[in-house]
């Protein structure tokens, strides 16, 4: 019987009705337009998996596969719309996302459609968003492969907004000339509107001055404003409202002093911290670097102290609990870091005048930053992305950080 199964051809000769019947089967394949005895064709490569995410300015979409494959990527415009559309042609799926929910700045949404001639991905854009789009491709190990097309938005170009078609409100009614009372000093004729002179607008008040110390610096403290002479007004603001100087480091080679680290903390606010940390030059003509900290990595309880384990984990262990590292992540990291997020956001709230404060007297020259840090600081915490870091300003380079601790950070280049 094994020696049959080996072997149908002679199964066929002693029977000629079942070699007639299975010239008439092969007849009506015929037909049917059905291949005859030719060999399978090799299937096209797998689109395993996709996903979309955010981090500072940037939106990436990730796609996975079995093999190595150069996508056909194909941007179209028309009218109130805007797409990318991602192509592999012969590809093939099973189990693909219908639909993607985009991040709310530059993708709306990302559709995929399977077919015969192969996977497409369709990535909707927001039309009044002009962006900049750029594809890698990344090797995996066991011959598997990622593609991720990024968008960002371009900076040379600013949106046109439609013209607004409401229609434009009446005129006010002209005042009636005002008669000076007794003891008041006539007004001056109005010039005419030829020789109308228009004033600019006033310019916003200065930032109040810091905070003066009760007591000039000494001791460490004083060694830090040595090493932060751009810093001073900082320095001096922290310490009117409190801040005391808990611990400072010195990193040296022998004969060689690399950087200093400082950590400074306020008894009013227990979950921050004042981070600085100084880093001479290595070489000629590379500047000097300093980079201060308001953060709040100070947050204790469940989630902080769980995030803290899980991030000082070897490989090793995490292997042994996860299957794949994007498993630690999406099911590890990122509910905790959901948690931090929501409690550095109620605490920035709580606390917001300490952040103005910082930023308007690191930056001074600008401003609005404290303002526009706490409005992206309010927006909803959304459970489904993963945390942004955003560039509030670039001289000095300034960052806020809504990964896990909230943080804002600034870098100062000296020469």
């Amino acid at each position: 019987m094994t020696e049959d199964r080996r072997t149908p051809k002679r199964i066929i000769g002693p029977f000629p009705g079942l070699a007639a019947g299975l010239l008439g089967l092969m007849a009506a394949a015929w037909l049917l337009g059905l291949p005859l005895g030719a060999p399978a064709a090799p299937r096209g490569p797998e689109v395993r998996n996709l996903g979309i995410s955010r981090l500072g300015d940037q939106t990436t979409l990730t796609i996975l596969l079995d093999r190595a494959v150069t996508p056909r990527v194909s941007p179209f415009v028309g009218k109130g719309r805007s797409q990318l559309v991602v192509e592999f042609p012969q590809a093939w799926a099973v189990r693909l996302p219908k639909r993607l929910v985009g991040d709310e700045v530059l993708v709306k949404q990302v559709r995929t459609e399977v077919s015969e001639a192969g996977v497409k991905i369709i990535v909707e854009m927001n039309p009044e968003q002009y962006y900049i789009w750029r594809r890698e491709s990344h090797s995996l190990s066991g011959g598997r492969a990622m593609v991720r097309v990024t968008f960002r938005p371009d900076p040379g170009v600013v949106a046109a907004k439609p013209p607004s078609t409401a229609p434009l409100p009446e005129p006010p009614p002209p005042l009636a000339p005002r008669t000076p009372g007794a003891g008041e000093a006539a007004l001056p004729p109005k010039p005419s509107a030829a020789g109308e002179e228009i004033k600019a607008e006033a310019p916003p008040p200065p930032l109040p001055p810091p905070s003066a110390p009760a007591t000039p610096p000494s001791g460490a403290f004083a060694d830090l404003y040595r090493v932060l002479p751009h810093s001073q007004r900082l320095l001096d603001h922290l310490r009117g409202e409190g801040w005391v100087l808990a611990q400072a480091k010195e990193y040296d080679r022998p004969g060689t002093r690399l950087s200093r680290a400082f950590y400074l903390t306020n008894p009013r606010y227990p979950e921050m911290r004042i981070r600085i940390a100084h880093i001479p030059p290595n070489a000629p003509g590379s500047p000097t670097i300093t980079i201060i900290d308001l953060a709040m990595d100070n947050i204790s309880g469940r989630a902080a102290d769980e995030y803290r384990k899980l991030r000082h984990w070897s490989f090793g262990q995490i292997k042994s609990k996860y299957e794949d590292i994007g498993d630690f992540f999406d099911d590890a990291l990122k509910p905790l870091r959901v948690e931090l997020r929501q409690k550095c956001q109620s605490l920035a709230q709580r606390h917001g005048a300490v952040l103005k404060g910082f930023l308007g007297q690191a930056v001074p020259q600008q401003p609005q930053l404290g303002d526009k840090a706490l409005s992206l600081i309010a927006k909803k915490v959304s459970p489904r992305f993963e945390g942004v870091q955003y560039t509030l300003a670039e001289n000095p380079l300034v960052i806020l950080n809504l990964v896990d601790f909230l943080y804002l950070r600034v870098y100062h280049l000296d020469s």
